[in-house]
């Protein structure tokens, strides 16, 4: 905690040099530190002046002084910021001087992410034709990212996912065995007899998804074996947990970008991920011109981009080539982006069951009826099929909320509900805190599958539950995550029950210095074979 509050306050000083300095000369009758002083609550009284409710900020620093000081993460910050506004369903804050609107309303959700999207079609990410890895669909703007995305669209269709699932039944299948030796090697001797467990026989479900999630990320995206499940000594897990370690470089990005997007471009991926950067950029390289030279067709992310690549799009003025540089950022952020969400939420999912062993009866129920159906398998077909199964992960994702966020910058003055949001205004639809909101799930920290079934969802707004964004700029692997997460669940529930050990915490602490939600501890449960 030393170093991340030493970084903090680094992150303040440096973020007042760049941002305050051009101002620290202002004229004022006590001199220029009273000038400046002025200058930050000049720009810190925009939201009050509109009538819009503000959490108190800190001259040059905001509203996030928490976030700095490592007391709490980002996301669990702006959580308990639009928690305390709920009743308004919006609220303004301050990311150093920089202006950002809270929206945790679903009609106003709605309108900026679907109905106004014209105004409010960029994230406000930095990009640069120098830093490769930025070059991807989260980040890029405008014109060039509809290009993209149009020619990326067709990878995660119900025939493109059913052409992978072979590939991603090997990994769970990979998981399994692997859970079998893990839960050994706890202490635990995985028999066909409750009445033969040796020992209590704890697994850390959020260590061992998070190696499933590498070996099929570098799976589909990457086009290789990784082996994680395998070997945890392997190359591609220690570049996961490389990019998801916060360290100095990385947080200050971080505050540099809370204060102003361009101030991120001081300190670009290739700077502060400099060996990760190498790594997925050969990675790529490698793939590609392997698969070139041998005519190899694999039915993955990688393929589809080299189909996508050799197509004339008619569009030159906006058109982002495919390079193996860009194709390396794609797989970049589908690897950062659903690494530890992926993980986390089945682990959650799979930790709240074994505090519930009558729902947990209930899907393994569904589970073996299905895979009998379907004489034995687990097939993409019969993963359709399974309901309660699909709802229970549903309902992870509503409490656990991965995300929890969706950012973006408004290129267009715009009314939406009862506030005018100004051209260059940050905005962020806060979903978490939608989805503990009482008045939309009466009792919302308990969890309930049925809140998800057909009925349960027309009765709500349809922007109430965003777990993967909505609108154009939605989630583009939401199905490929879903039947990931599916299938992990699926797999582990058919073999293996789970219950309370001696280490378990019903409600586990989450690592402040994260970015993305993550216990400190793991996900602790107790393992043995399903008689």
């Amino acid at each position: 905690m030393a170093v991340l509050d030493a970084t903090g306050v680094l992150a303040a000083v440096l973020a007042a040099l760049l941002v305050v300095g051009p101002f620290a000369m202002i004229s004022c009758t006590n001199g220029p530190t009273m000038g400046a002083l002025w200058w930050s609550r000049r720009r810190q009284s925009y939201w009050s002046e509109r009538g819009v409710p503000t959490p108190p900020s800190l001259p040059f620093v905001g509203s996030i002084w928490p976030v700095m000081t490592g007391r709490k993460s980002f996301a669990q910050h702006l959580y308990d910021i639009a928690d305390h506004f709920r009743e308004h369903g919006y609220c303004g804050m301050y990311s150093g001087v920089q202006r950002t609107l809270l929206v945790f309303d679903p009609e106003m959700a709605k309108q900026i992410l679907c109905k106004d999207f014209g105004s409010f079609h960029d994230r406000g990410f930095p990009t640069s034709d120098s830093d490769p890895l930025s070059q991807h669909l989260i980040s890029l703007s405008g014109s060039k990212w509809r290009n993209l995305r149009n020619r990326l669209s067709p990878t995660f269709t119900s025939g493109k996912l059913k052409l992978m699932f072979p590939l991603m039944r090997d990994v769970g299948d990979q998981l399994n065995a692997t859970m079998a030796k893990e839960a050994h090697k706890a202490g635990g001797e995985v028999v066909h007899s409750k009445e033969a467990q040796k020992a209590d026989g704890e697994v850390d479900l959020s260590a061992l998804l998070h190696r499933y999630t590498v070996d099929m990320i570098g799976s589909i995206a990457f086009g290789i074996n990784c082996n994680c499940l395998v070997d945890e000594n392997a190359e591609f897990l220690a570049m996961s947990r490389g990019v998801f370690t916060t360290t100095p470089a990385q947080f200050l990005r971080f505050m540099l970008m809370a204060i102003h997007p361009k101030l991120g471009s001081l300190l670009p991926f290739k700077l502060v991920f400099s060996k990760v950067h190498r790594f997925f950029l050969d990675l790529m390289r490698s793939t590609v011109e392997h698969r070139e030279k041998h005519e190899v067709v694999r039915n993955d992310f990688v393929d589809i981009m080299m189909q996508a690549r050799d197509k004339d799009h008619g569009d030159p003025d906006n058109n982002i080539a495919l390079t193996t540089e860009v194709m390396a950022a794609q797989g970049f952020i589908f690897f950062v982006a659903g690494l530890d969400n992926v993980s986390n939420t089945v682990a959650y999912v799979v930790h709240r069951m074994a505090q519930d062993p009558a729902l947990q009866q209930r899907v393994a129920d569904e589970v073996l009826a299905v895979i009998n159906k379907h004489a034995g398998e687990v097939t993409y077909e019969g993963l359709k099929e399974m309901d309660l199964v699909d709802r229970v992960l549903q309902e992870g994702l509503r409490l656990w909320s991965p995300g929890g966020l969706a950012m973006r910058k408004c290129n267009k003055t715009t009314m939406v509900g009862d506030v005018l949001v100004e051209k260059d205004t940050n905005v962020m639809i806060v979903s978490h805190c939608m989805h503990k909101n009482p008045a939309i799930f009466p009792d919302p920290e308990r969890f309930d599958p049925e809140r998800h079934t057909a009925e349960a969802r027309q009765q709500r707004h349809p922007y109430a539950f965003i777990p993967f964004g909505e609108g154009p700029r939605v989630c583009l692997a939401e199905r490929f995550a879903l039947l990931e997460m599916k299938l992990a669940l699926v797999m582990l529930v058919r073999d293996f029950e789970f219950a309370r050990g001696p280490r378990f915490e019903a409600s586990p602490a989450v690592d402040t210095k994260a970015f993305f939600p993550r216990p400190v501890n793991g996900f602790l449960v107790r393992v043995q074979n399903r008689g």
